[in-house]
């Protein structure tokens, strides 16, 4: 594509991003001062239009792009969004709090994004089978039950009540929750659900019936119920792409299903930021719509993803950088969490 081709087709997607509204070739002449004729640009959006750029929503003489030519603005023209200090602080001071637990950065951040983007988020936690067992004990709550915790290298917890076996104790149990811990510290969760208990391990042998539960139960009934959060599914309705209700369900519907978030994710796998847009994220409830992915990490390994979901005009410069920074400090603060 010529020089003159790319500035029209960036001057064209740019004004459609912010006013919604189809962009004829009088307004890319006035506004832009690309020091051709509106007659000239007419011919190019045209030719943008027969290579499949470019799109015409209906009668009138306006263009809007379309997802390969939004694709080709997002991968070729487009610049990356500048980032207040102010803006940059703010994201930093949410993952600066003494809280240390997963599930509270999980939903600061879900809230963080959508506030700051002002399109719904989602956040995706690390997957409780691909946790690391870090360990476990057991709260009283009655005369014969406790509530087991259980807590994973990155922070997640799990709880469930179990009933505790006549002959032990609360703290006898606790003692042997801590000998658990030591012994099994450092394995992945998955293998866990398959591990057997070594018969001269003594003393928890002792209470195998009590530990293969524990262990069976780590996977069968692990969290991944609860690993999405979504932050502003109602802030869709504050652009008039969504003025059809049709439109606001299909969205709504897929903010609530994790299967067709997790589609998206085991679709597109790759590191770093990435925006999918319309037809690219293979979900038919959103092909109005583009959905741009960070994956953040604790240590080295990927373990989640965070996610804007917008319509195909969506800021993409502005999204992208947000949360490049987002995943950046959830990654540094679940280092240390």
């Amino acid at each position: 594509m010529d020089t003159r081709k790319r500035t029209i087709l960036q001057a064209l997607t740019e004004d459609y991003i912010n006013s919604a509204e189809p962009v004829g070739s009088r307004t890319l002449a006035k506004k832009y001062n690309l020091g051709i004729s509106p007659a000239t640009i007419r011919n190019e959006m045209a030719d943008l239009e027969e290579w499949g750029f470019l799109e015409q929503p209906h009668t009138s003489a306006g263009r809007v792009p379309s997802d390969k030519g939004y694709r080709f603005y997002v991968d070729e023209l487009m610049s990356k969004a500048p980032i207040g200090h102010e803006l940059l602080e703010r994201i930093r001071s949410t993952y600066q709090s003494r809280v240390r637990e997963l599930e509270w950065f999980i939903h600061q951040t879900a809230k963080l994004v959508s506030d700051i983007t002002g399109y719904p988020s989602i956040v995706l936690a690390p997957s409780w089978e691909q946790g690391i067992f870090s360990a476990l004990h057991f709260v009283g709550v009655g005369e014969d039950s406790a509530l087991l915790i259980i807590r994973t290298a990155d922070g997640f917890t799990q709880n469930k009540t179990v009933s505790i076996p006549k002959e032990l104790s609360l703290s006898q149990l606790n003692a042997l929750a801590q000998d658990f811990s030591r012994q099994f510290a450092g394995v992945s969760m998955r293998d866990l659900q398959n591990y057997i208990l070594d018969p001269l391990s003594t003393s928890l042998f002792e209470h195998a019936a009590l530990w293969q539960t524990v262990l069976g139960w780590f996977l069968t009934e692990g969290s991944d119920e609860e690993r999405m959060t979504v932050a502003g599914p109602l802030t869709i309705l504050n652009y008039p792409e969504f003025n059809d209700i049709n439109k606001v369900r299909r969205v709504l519907g897929f903010l609530e299903q994790d299967k067709a978030v997790e589609q998206i994710v085991h679709s597109h796998p790759a590191d770093g930021v990435m925006a999918l847009i319309g037809s690219e994220t293979s979900i038919e409830d959103i092909q109005d719509c583009s959905v741009v992915t960070a994956s953040y990490r604790v240590g080295q390994t990927v373990v989640g993803r965070v996610m804007v979901v917008g319509p195909r005009r969506m800021q993409y410069a502005y999204v992208m950088t947000v949360l490049e920074v987002v995943s950046d400090e959830l990654s540094q603060a679940l280092k240390w969490a």
